[in-house]
């Protein structure tokens, strides 16, 4: 069977069309999100054609086995390394995206890219899932010594970090994360697990420590497409999905006491742990409630460990590396 390939730049014409679209509420919010992304730019590929090393054959067999945020993410890469390349401090260092390569140099350094929306499972966005994932390949393969997250991410999606934030929190190799205007609430989430977190200008915005939920209710809006929504429930099932249909209704306190607070209350102590000045705050600290802060007063509360550009950071990652590596060269592990 042949399949059929639509261009994300149709989609986006459709979807700004005035033509009534036959889709199902989810669906409708799925590809507004996929077309129309907050922070990420979705071109088709052809668009980027001008501006890519690979040709179109190649981005095709790339993708075959990697998401587009990967492929993205690659991209991002190439241009790092070759700035990193024309620095004093930074030309010896090697970054990769290909975790599991037994090729690379000694001393590689892992480069994890946190940006755009955090979803726990994605083809074009951020995945907490997958960073998993290219975590622990890393962590398996003796030819990296460190960890380099480079995050500019509002925040996003909480499921899934309880899981991701144990491996970071497991993992033996050095971790340094540097941000670029947003580390906001789930991205502080996975920040805040390196040994040091700089922001890059005076100007980044940091913290948002905390959880909540909202989302549209678009059945006013189908109600008078003459679309009503019908819902029957078995005799013993009046409690099913009750929590979200009082929480659409504006009865938020059920909601608020079993599902956000005991997420709230994890996102504390795992920031708590991995940044021990905050752990000597009251509960009442602004930065405990969901402040958000620039790089001056974050570095005076204890969100962050400082500034520094990223050639910086990928330079001050690299002795980290070399440290890890000299340690493990002295007590005989590999």
């Amino acid at each position: 069977m042949q399949k059929t390939y639509i261009k994300m730049d149709e989609i986006q014409t459709l979807l700004l069309s005035t033509h009534p679209l036959w889709i199902t509420e989810d669906a409708y919010r799925r590809l507004m999100v996929a077309a129309f992304p907050l922070y990420s730019n979705v071109a088709s590929i052809e668009h980027k054609r001008a501006e890519q090393a690979m040709t179109i054959a190649e981005v095709r067999e790339y993708l075959k086995t990697h998401t587009f945020y990967q492929y993205e993410t690659h991209k991002a890469l190439e241009v790092l390394s070759s700035k990193a390349a024309q620095s004093e401090e930074t030309k010896e260092v090697q970054l990769t995206d290909e975790y599991d390569s037994p090729s690379l140099n000694e001393g590689s350094i892992a480069y994890h890219r946190i940006f755009g929306v955090v979803s726990a499972d994605s083809y074009w966005y951020f995945s907490s899932r997958q960073l998993e994932q290219d975590i622990m390949a890393a962590e398996n393969n003796p030819q990296i010594s460190a960890h380099l997250l480079h995050i500019n991410s509002p925040g996003g999606e909480a499921w899934y970090m309880d899981r991701l934030s144990e491996t970071l929190r497991n993992a033996k190799k050095p971790i340094l994360a540097i941000y670029e205007e947003y580390c906001a609430s789930a991205a502080y989430y996975i920040g805040c697990h390196g040994q040091k977190l700089y922001a890059t200008t005076s100007h980044d915005f940091v913290g948002c420590i905390g959880t909540m939920c909202s989302f549209w209710n678009f059945e006013p809006y189908f109600e008078k497409l003459g679309l009503k929504k019908i819902t029957a429930k078995a005799t013993n099932s009046t409690r099913k999905n009750k929590v979200f249909e009082d929480l659409k209704d504006g009865k938020t306190e059920e909601y608020i006491k079993n599902v956000l607070d005991p997420m709230n209350e994890q996102f504390l102590a795992e920031v708590k742990a991995m940044r021990p000045k905050l752990s000597e705050l009251g509960d009442d600290a602004p930065v405990l409630q969901g402040e958000s802060f620039y790089t001056e007063p974050a570095e005076e509360v204890g969100l962050i460990d400082g500034k520094r550009t990223l050639l910086e950071a990928i330079a001050e990652v690299a002795q980290m590396g070399d440290a890890y590596m000299g340690t493990q060269n002295l007590y005989g592990f590999c």
